[in-house]
């Protein structure tokens, strides 16, 4: 049985209290840098430390529960039943915004306008091969919040992005300054910088990209779609689950009508675009 090691971040005392039993505490109550969220935490870790080849690890924010419905012995009793020919265990969030959007640059274009044309930007500087308007991303390659429990294979991918993407924003060219300027986060009236939901989606980006073995958790029959998007209808739901499944049968078969077929389905689905606040003067 490989070793598991899924690490809870705190800020503070009253983080570490609600912490899950079963995950391990990351103490992160310096908070050096809290623009960047767990962002630099995580990225420390792997710096720092080496990570058994076929051993499991994840770092996940104090939301974990609220956002996924998730307890820790659930996660940790799906890899032990499911990951012996997995590379990667994602833990959906927002099922319903990965079912309906080409990938998370479109959505994030909704909740963040800006944020597809900087991520292009800082990928193409990479040198990173992907056009994020022609990404299609499904339920086994979209992650919005870094739930993400995998091996060694997977986080080394990700720490080379991610110490590209550090360099880039925090020495970069004067082009990397957008990636510091506030959005929205949805739902709240506080707003944060771009980069924070730009390294959010590296998960989605490594995964629609490279050749690893997913398994995933689906809360689609259990989560209720988001009523301030969608109705909440059982029409919904099952129009919903179809879009995931058709994004899924092209990016394992390449065959354009299943494509076709997602934006067809997805056509037939009432939306509700969302009324966000007007962002502060800078």
């Amino acid at each position: 049985m490989a070793d598991i090691f899924i690490h809870q971040i705190f800020y503070d005392e009253d983080s570490r209290a609600k912490l899950l039993p079963g995950f391990l505490p990351l103490d992160n109550t310096r908070n050096e840098r809290p623009d960047w969220f767990e962002f630099p935490l995580i990225l420390d870790f792997l710096r720092h430390n080496t990570l058994q080849d076929d051993a499991w690890y994840g770092f996940v924010s104090p939301k974990f529960k609220h956002k996924t419905g998730m307890a820790a012995n659930a996660v940790i009793q799906k890899i032990q039943t499911q990951g012996q020919a997995a590379d990667v265990l994602v833990l959906t969030v927002a099922w319903d915004q990965v079912a309906y959007y080409l990938n998370p640059w479109e959505q994030g274009e909704v909740m963040h306008p800006g944020i597809l044309d900087l991520s292009q930007r800082f990928l193409d500087h990479a040198a990173y091969p992907v056009d994020l308007k022609t990404l299609v991303c499904d339920s086994f390659s979209t992650q919005f919040a870094n739930f993400v429990v995998a091996k060694k294979n997977y986080w080394l991918k990700w720490q080379v992005l991610a110490e590209k993407f550090w360099s880039y924003v925090e020495d970069g060219p004067e082009g990397a300054a957008g990636f510091k300027e506030v959005t929205h986060y949805y739902g709240k009236k506080t707003h944060y910088p771009m980069k924070t939901f730009v390294q959010e989606r590296f998960a989605s980006l490594i995964l629609a990209t490279g050749d690893f073995r997913v398994i995933k958790s689906d809360p689609s029959d259990v989560r209720t779609p988001n009523s301030a998007l969608f109705n909440r209808s059982l029409e919904t739901r099952r129009l919903l689950q179809t879009c995931d499944l058709m994004k899924t049968q092209y990016r394992r078969t390449q065959d354009p009508a299943f494509l076709e077929m997602y934006w067809k389905v997805r056509g037939c689905i009432e939306y509700k675009a969302p009324n966000l606040p007007r962002l502060p003067s800078p």
